[in-house]
């Protein structure tokens, strides 16, 4: 059992670099420093060398422009200009015309108060205006809420998308959109990757290889941005660019667009390459703060639409949102804590919970498994006769005489879920402590929406070195958690260990369900003795429909020893491990074989720190 380190949360930079220091030793933290100063601290390996070892070649280009589809929609892109730069106004365009597929409309709405783009754009053409450029100089300038359903109203295509009037597209975009499109016709929404590019357009840098569609980290921030289109006909019934949420109208734009689709597409390709400006909220993000409360405003008029109480904060990360729900009651939860022996750490576990706890509505039942020690059972007496808290403790073993000397996760909680009285189950490792008074709380408003499923919360090691952040199919192997030991003040890949969102599964050491979920799906398999077996649950919901949410605002210890690993030097261990790992192969191997949908084809699947792919 590993130690609590203290732990302080930094408040700048050097605090910040101590903490890595004491994390990751000296060797680490110098080679992080040097990454910082190249500007590439969030690569392991450059992005210009993932570039390099996946280029967009000429011959591919050249097959692309060959490719005949049977659905040929024209896909509207929508700018509003102002005063825009000539050379970046040359370089917007001719990143469309040098498009492989050609049935792309470009819709221009000039609100600049002097004449002269349309010239520029001629320019761009080589002096013959290419007939798929539509542009209209604007009698005034409306902002850029009006300025954008200015140039949407020249739209005419099937799908309409957005672009910055100083972005740039790459050569394959729109073939890509018109390649999913063919593939499945029903698709309503489609978005790409995207990455940064320089004021000189020669340096592209970091890259944003994202999730498929993820409402709850479309809450915590907007993740979709860049490249995105949408039907015609969902568009034009949305009501357009709400001036109300200026510089975070496009978070408006897209959760209210999105709120009425059904099949939303990602390309985990990088289609969209956005111009970093000194000023811009990508670069100085407490320059626009007017953004951020407007973004916070868009997040909770989205509840608001669809009925669900909650209020929505700014993070402290500037950008990022946190979802506070108000559910009017506070129905019975029931915590099912698994045990046998270790009365210390069942005591600790329990007590961090009855002192911090704020959740008004809890019982515990503690399922008994073979335990020998005669200090636990006084302990069990105890909990039992104490008046402060509801508590029961039921035998397992008593009851399943044949397992003596077996000990079978699955079987153990399916057995104290059956016997707890609670509408929804946290199920609880012993060894873990809870930090935050709201941990049950945070998890609690997720859990009680009708599309979730399970949610999981952030845990460290005593050593405040992340355990859990949230599982990711495939990683290090069958599964593992994003973001495993990285420190616990870091924020990791586009925040994604410090952000709200949705996953494909969570540990069972500190799951939260509704027993009518639990029920629904039979439960944990007990087939699944040790290994994966909470993996196979959330699938299991998965299958259904129903979301996994990994909340790193509950947040809790979980002791196990950063280094005790799987223990397979025992023969028998190491057998059944081999066994529970092939039978899980086998009643996954669909839904492993696509990969996970909410990490990225282009990150490593060896390393947990979002690291690109690479090909050495």
């Amino acid at each position: 059992m590993s130690e609590i380190k203290e732990y302080k949360q930094p408040t700048n930079k050097i605090e910040k670099g101590l903490l890595y220091l004491q994390h990751y030793g000296f060797k680490k933290t110098v080679a992080k420093t040097v990454r910082k100063l190249m500007k590439h601290d969030q690569e392991h390996y450059s992005y210009r060398q993932f570039l390099k070892e996946n280029p967009i070649t000429k011959e591919e280009l050249d097959k692309q422009k060959h490719t005949v589809f049977k659905y040929n929609p024209v896909i509207s892109i929508v700018i509003p200009l102002y005063n825009t730069k000539e050379e970046f106004l040359i370089e917007l365009i001719q990143s469309f015309t040098a498009q492989t597929y050609p049935h792309w409309q470009l819709c221009l709405g000039d609100g600049s108060p002097e004449e002269g783009l349309k010239d520029i754009i001629l320019k761009a053409t080589d002096g013959t205006w290419d007939e798929r450029i539509i542009y209209k100089k604007l009698s005034d300038n409306t902002g850029i809420a009006g300025n954008t359903n200015a140039a949407m109203e020249l739209a005419t295509g099937d799908y309409i998308g957005f672009t910055d009037h100083d972005d740039l597209i790459t050569p394959d975009a729109m073939y890509y959109i018109a390649k999913a499109l063919n593939e499945d016709d029903t698709i309503e929404a489609i978005y790409s990757d995207e990455d940064k590019i320089d004021m000189e357009g020669k340096e592209y840098f970091l890259p944003h290889f994202k999730s498929d569609f993820n409402i709850d980290l479309l809450c915590s921030h907007n993740y979709i941005t860049h490249l995105f289109v949408v039907r015609a006909d969902i568009v034009k019934e949305s009501g357009g660019i709400l001036s109300e949420f200026d510089g975070a109208q496009d978070h408006d734009f897209d959760l209210r667009v999105l709120e009425k689709c059904t099949n939303i597409y990602h390309i985990p390709r990088v289609l969209y390459h956005w111009r970093c400006h000194p000023d811009s909220t990508a670069d100085h993000p407490e320059a626009k703060m007017y953004a951020y409360e407007n973004g916070r405003r868009a997040v909770e008029n989205h509840y608001k639409r669809l009925g669900i109480p909650a209020r929505v904060e700014l993070d402290t990360h500037l950008g990022y949102y946190r979802t506070i729900y108000q559910w009017p009651d506070s129905p019975l939860l029931s915590i099912v804590i698994p045990n046998m022996n270790h009365v210390e750490d069942l005591k600790a576990c329990i007590d961090s919970i009855v002192e911090k706890n704020d959740y008004p509505n809890v019982e515990f039942v503690i399922v008994e498994n073979n335990s020998t020690e005669e200090s636990i059972r006084n302990y069990y007496t105890q909990l039992e006769n104490r008046t402060d808290i509801k508590a029961k403790v039921v035998d397992f073993t008593k009851e399943h005489p044949d397992t003596i000397g077996v000990f079978n996760y699955s079987a153990l909680m399916n057995y104290g879920v059956a016997h707890a009285d609670g509408e929804y189950i946290l199920m609880l490792n012993n060894d873990t402590r809870m930090i935050n008074a709201d941990s049950i709380s945070e998890m609690m408003g997720f859990v009680r929406r009708s599309d979730v499923g399970a949610v999981g919360a952030r845990l460290y090691f005593g050593n405040n070195t992340v355990q859990h952040a949230g599982l990711v199919l495939g990683l290090g192997g069958v599964a593992n958690s994003q973001f495993l030991g990285s420190g616990r003040e870091q924020v990791g890949y586009f925040y994604r260990s410090t952000c709200v969102q949705d996953l494909s599964a969570l540990t069972g050491a500190c799951l939260l369900t509704s027993k009518s979920d639990y029920e629904a799906v039979g439960g944990f398999d007990e087939g699944l003795a040790v290994a994966f077996n909470d993996v196979d649950f959330c699938l299991k919901l998965r299958a259904k429909n129903l979301l996994c949410v990994y909340t790193p605002f509950s947040e809790w210890y979980h002791l196990e020893s950063v280094s005790r690993g799987l223990d397979l030097e025992d023969e028998g261990k190491k057998a059944r491990m081999e066994s529970e790992t092939e039978y899980f192969m086998s009643k996954w191997q669909t839904v492993l074989d696509k990969g996970d949908p909410y990490y990225n084809p282009n990150l490593s699947l060896t390393k947990f720190d979002y690291s690109f792919r690479s090909k050495e």
